[in-house]
């Protein structure tokens, strides 16, 4: 995905998501010097990683509130803002192939797809 493509995540997603991340540590912090000096380092750990806490250290916020820093960085990154809990900004940008995995199928095509899945395994076993 690129730097400006917009993430549309549903709650239900979020919530999951929120539930992880309460088992990682920030790996980015925010200081006086504000989230300019940061955004390179947050893009860097966020295509690794796709899910990451930043913590927003006291002297940076005189620059300007978390939810203002929080909504810049999903701007610059292109990543879906999780939560803001304290000083602690979680977020998330999907890798690449997620849009199959979050895109909810109907039944017939379950269906469909089961049956295709079937026919090419009886196709092999023919062989």
């Amino acid at each position: 995905m690129t730097e400006n493509t917009e993430v549309k995540i549903s709650s239900k997603a979020k919530k999951i998501l929120r539930s992880q991340s309460h088992e990682i540590e920030p790996v980015v912090w925010v200081g006086k010097e504000g989230i300019e000096k940061t955004i390179e380092e947050i893009k860097r750990q966020i295509k690794d990683k796709s899910l990451i806490k930043i913590k927003v250290r006291k002297s940076a916020l005189e620059n300007g509130d978390k939810a203002e820093m929080a909504e810049k960085i999903s701007k610059e990154t292109g990543a879906e803002v999780i939560s803001v809990v304290g000083n602690v900004i979680t977020i998330f940008k999907p890798k690449e192939g997620w849009k199959k995995y979050s895109t909810k199928k109907t039944k017939k095509e379950k269906y469909v797809e089961e049956f295709e899945e079937m026919r090419s395994k009886k196709a092999l076993l023919k062989r």
